[in-house]
């Protein structure tokens, strides 16, 4: 085991202090906050200490051995990212090749980690619908041209500076806190971004983009990214990336963990805005099918999906692609065009090894260019990273036979 999962350390800062840092729900200045009287008169010794402890649980998480997973005698350390330890040179040596491929990531996220402690430091508010619309390139032009988040990230970085010394960490440089921001500002529009985009990767679509009516985009397998990204109106930024009104109809047994999904109905949809809503089925996409677009007398039939997209699958194991089979040749069949993505590398090429039992028309494998930026070490293995969205593997089923 690489770290224990019982406890994210940064959450757990920004939970507990977030009325005090951040009441309005943007980080205020540290002068601002100490006038607060309930923190009380030592309200700066009660920072510095919080943060020590954080920093000290971050660094407990990665204490083992990355090799052996060793516990005692762990003293060497990478002189680089500081992210990972072996109790030997022999281990050193051993992990160094793997190693070297995320150690710059794991270096990032030392420091994001840290940037997490501290709640709401960029604002993310209308700004996101004022840019141009229509398709993003990369998150150079999201940040810079679709919306001013840029302008946001450099003001949230001075006021992360002041707060920097409760850290007891050395200052990384206002840029390298810049780049943290940006980072996990990605994390948090890579999902709707991936949704808006999901019909641009099939040559089929394309012409069906220039057409006035919505668009119904199916997310598989939905969970709490997309519930949030509904619940928060974020994922009207989709319909924005795809210039037309949007229906996204969430379906997946686990959102039965989500009750507030359960009155986006068929029927009652949720409005989100006046051009996008959404609907929630909590159950198997198979019999979502049969009971609300193959059954035409049904009183609730929807639309035939444009595409689906299943977001991190996991088909890339034998169990998880035996619980998928049944939908994905029911696309295929159906002939609807679908999108996946994929935590990492590995999972992605191990998930078109397990899809080609299928032999699926995949017209696009590569990384995202909207994938989040904010990449984590993946538990369990000290050498793998993962972020969300990081592949797409597109799926023509239009052409199947």
């Amino acid at each position: 085991m690489a770290f224990d999962l019982t406890e994210y350390p940064p959450k757990t800062f920004s939970d507990k202090y977030q009325k005090y840092l951040a009441p309005h729900g943007l980080l205020l200045e540290p002068s601002q906050v100490l006038k607060n009287k309930k923190l009380g008169n030592s309200a700066e010794d009660t920072l510095r200490k919080a943060f020590k402890i954080t920093v000290k649980k971050l660094k407990k998480m990665k204490s083992a051995c990355a090799n052996c997973n060793k516990t005692e005698g762990v003293r060497e350390e990478c002189g680089e990212c500081r992210a990972v330890r072996y109790c030997s040179q022999e281990c050193r040596v051993v992990r160094q090749e793997a190693h070297d491929l995320v150690c710059h990531h794991l270096k990032d996220e030392l420091l994001d980690q840290v940037v997490e402690c501290l709640p709401g430091p960029v604002p993310l508010g209308r700004e996101v619908l004022r840019g141009r619309g229509g398709p993003v390139q990369d998150w150079h032009d999201w940040l810079f041209r679709h919306t001013v988040i840029s302008d946001n990230i450099a003001t949230a970085a001075t006021i992360v500076s002041q707060w920097w010394p409760y850290t007891s960490l050395p200052h990384p440089g206002e840029a390298a806190l810049r780049a943290s921001l940006e980072r996990i500002v990605t994390n948090v529009f890579s999902t709707v971004l991936t949704i808006g985009h999901s019909p641009f990767w099939f040559s089929t679509l394309t012409s069906d983009l220039q057409q006035a009516r919505a668009l119904h985009i199916h997310l598989l397998g939905a969970d709490e990214p997309e519930v949030s990204a509904v619940e928060s109106g974020l994922i009207q930024v989709a319909s924005r990336v795809i210039g037309r009104p949007l229906v996204v109809t969430l379906v997946a047994p686990d959102l039965t963990n989500h009750p507030q999904t359960f009155s986006w109905s068929t029927t009652h949809p949720h409005q989100v805005t006046p051009s996008v809503s959404a609907v929630a089925y909590p159950g198997l996409y198979h019999d979502f099918w049969r009971d609300h677009i193959a059954n035409n007398d049904h009183p609730s039939q929807v639309s035939r999906p444009d595409v689906a997209l299943a977001i991190h699958p996991g088909v890339h194991t034998d169990e998880m692609l035996a619980l998928w089979k049944p939908t994905l040749m029911l696309l295929a069949y159906e002939r609807v065009p679908l999108v996946m993505t994929t935590y990492n590398q590995a999972e992605f090429q191990e998930t078109l090894k397990k899809l080609e039992v299928l032999k699926p028309n995949i017209v696009y494998q590569e990384l995202n260019p909207l994938r989040s930026l904010h990449a984590k070490q993946t538990p369990y293995e000290p050498d793998h990273v993962w972020a969300a969205n990081s592949y797409i593997i597109a799926i023509d089923n239009s052409s199947a036979k």
